[in-house]
């Protein structure tokens, strides 16, 4: 029987791990978008793309998220986790497996199909620790002494459903037809808003109402935000595939479906924002905080930017240009790491009786973070709206689709795309700062608190009801 919060601990060890190398074969890629042929065979950018998503959706994202589960489990179901030993196999397994899977794909060995081009000797594999997560969770809320089901176990619940689910669509992808393009791309937008975006909402949930003792705002708009989230996030993977050889009725839907993305980002955002209160005025020293309402914000903006690249009139500017680049970036590494950061922030100091080792150095994680990435993602969408603007204009006034014409149409878009590569490496800097500051703590951080959980199952006096009332229902509206 492993220690309380031992999963959980590793899992974020693991995944910040795979965030460092996330972050520089991101920008890798970017320069291959922007100097197309420099880097050639392994590294060239079929191989390296794939690669990228597969290290920061996998492995470090999935880690992570998956960590930020079961650090929730115990707290909000008043029983133990189950399966904890299984719990953190499954993750050293998924992190064995997405290493594997990069060197295959980089040596040339994959298929070409879904978002990571996987060969099926390694997917099949990876579909096999993915559900690892889903085994675990819905075994320990089966089991749950707690009554109440809280609003970050939602969020919990369906996305360990999710992931697996969404990560098979893209694995049954074909990659010479409509499709599998279809398959791949509802595979990854699935996986960046429904997978990673929710299940951080319900993180944040759960570590800003630890963090200022306040209670959840609004149970209704919880609702309203987990709902519109889960019906509408796989259609979003149609947008960057519109005005191609689809039926209409796809696209309409489609747009239809898009449309609740902003809903959800805002009901969540503003709850967060409720919830924090003044504790935002304290942003400074509460990194949680900071981190937990700019995850928020980012979460929001790329879902308004994906809704406009649904629109039939936005999906003529904005198909096939760099613009849902910007967007993913800014799901990934905006919304995603900030909400990785904010649970991580919270829980490192519990799991592992250290405080924080620099917070000064968690705000320049923050500050480059937020101006990185912001700063990257703006770029790539401008970049997008130019190219596709240029495009357009360009077809109308019969400009030359080569030569010095089509060169003057597609200059600033090269530009845009050069500087953000800059940016995206203020962003890796920003990524490197987290991966510090979570090893000093967990190896060097000064000797503080350490969280004790008095779980239903191991309490000898009988009278597990009231610490349950105290330990596990604080903070959230009923």
């Amino acid at each position: 029987m492993l220690g309380s919060d031992v999963a959980a601990k590793w899992h974020i060890v693991m995944s910040t791990a795979f965030l460092a190398l996330a972050g520089i074969v991101w920008v890798v890629a970017m320069v291959e978008v922007r100097f197309s042929g420099t880097l050639t065979g392994p590294f060239s950018y079929g191989r390296v793309r794939s690669v990228a998503l597969l290290l920061a959706l996998i492995g470090w994202l999935t880690l992570s998220l998956s960590g930020g589960v079961y650090y929730l489990l115990p707290r909000l179901t008043g029983t133990p986790m189950r399966g904890e030993p299984l719990a953190l196999a499954g993750g050293a397994a998924t992190a064995g497996v997405t290493l594997a899977g990069s060197l295959v794909v980089l040596l040339g060995w994959g298929d070409g199909s879904g978002p990571f081009a996987l060969p099926w000797w390694v997917a099949a594999p990876l579909l096999a620790t993915l559900l690892v997560p889903m085994v675990v969770t819905v075994s320990t809320v089966r089991h749950r002494q707690e009554p109440n089901l809280y609003v970050s176990l939602w969020y919990a619940l369906a996305g360990v459903v999710w992931l697996p689910l969404l990560y098979l669509v893209g694995v049954l992808a074909e990659p010479s037809s409509l499709a599998g393009a279809l398959s791949e791309s509802v595979s990854l937008f699935g996986l960046s808003n429904l997978w990673v975006v929710g299940m951080g909402v319900g993180l944040a949930y759960y570590v800003l109402v630890k963090d200022t003792g306040n209670p959840l705002a609004s149970r209704q708009l919880a609702r309203v935000g987990f709902w519109s989230l889960a019906f509408a996030s796989a259609w979003s993977g149609v947008a960057p595939l519109m005005f191609g050889p689809m039926p209409d009725w796809l696209e309409a839907v489609a747009f239809l479906m898009t449309l609740a993305l902003p809903v959800s980002a805002l009901a969540n955002a503003a709850n967060l924002a409720l919830t924090a209160e003044d504790a935002w005025a304290q942003r400074h020293t509460r990194p949680v905080v900071a981190a937990a309402l700019a995850g928020s914000f980012f979460a929001l903006t790329t879902a308004a930017l994906t809704s406009f690249g649904s629109v039939r009139s936005g999906a003529a500017v904005v198909g096939l240009t760099p613009f849902w680049d910007g967007v993913l970036y800014g799901t990934l590494f905006g919304a995603g790491g900030l909400f990785v950061a904010a649970w991580s922030y919270q829980a490192l100091p519990s799991i592992s009786g250290r405080r924080m080792a620099d917070m000064g150095l968690a705000r320049l994680h923050l500050r480059l973070t937020f101006w990185g990435v912001g700063l990257t993602s703006a770029l790539l969408v401008g970049a997008g709206l130019v190219s596709g603007y240029s495009w357009a204009g360009g077809s109308f006034t019969g400009v030359s689709p080569t030569g010095a014409g089509w060169e003057d149409l597609v200059g600033m878009s090269s530009l845009l795309v050069g500087l953000a590569i800059l940016t995206a490496l203020v962003a890796f800097a920003g990524q490197l700062a987290f991966c510090l500051v979570t090893f000093r703590t967990l190896t060097s951080g000064r000797a503080g608190e350490q969280e004790i959980l008095v779980l239903a199952e191991d309490d000898p006096a009988g009278d597990s009801d009231e610490s349950q009332d105290q330990d596990f229902g604080e903070g959230e509206e009923q």
